[in-house]
């Protein structure tokens, strides 16, 4: 995940040019920065909340590794994190890598909107699974 700082410079630099005057003098501030985030139909501007959207991103890598397991990330993140092929059940490491702990936060934050199918019920683990 991107760190917060960075999130808030960059948020605090699309509101200063949103706001400034030509002459670059301090303007008025007429919404909130959270409300110019709204959907245009919502009353809002439409602009995209990068912590959120940087949250969509991270998820969408997470499913890319539950669907995708041929692939060469799989393979290294499964390796050493969640041996078992389960990114749920991820283990704690010492020194994790950036990117690692971006998608385990990624992880943390997705884990109860996602919902499993039960199938034939092999792969269910009843001291384990959230139920």
């Amino acid at each position: 995940m991107a760190p917060k700082g960075i999130i808030e410079d960059l948020h605090s630099k699309m509101g200063r040019m949103w706001w400034n005057n030509n002459d670059k003098v301090r303007g008025w501030a007429m919404m909130k920065w959270k409300k110019l985030c709204y959907p245009k139909g919502m009353g809002g501007m439409g602009f995209r909340d990068l912590h959120l959207f940087n949250l969509a991103l991270l998820g969408r890598q997470v499913w890319r590794i539950m669907t995708q397991q041929d692939t060469l990330c799989f393979k290294v993140l499964s390796a050493k994190y969640f041996p078992d092929g389960d990114v749920f059940r991820y283990k704690q490491s010492d020194k994790p890598s950036f990117t690692w702990k971006s998608i385990a936060k990624a992880v943390d934050a997705l884990k109860d909107g996602f919902i499993w199918h039960v199938g034939d019920g092999n792969k269910i683990d009843l001291r384990r699974d959230h139920w």
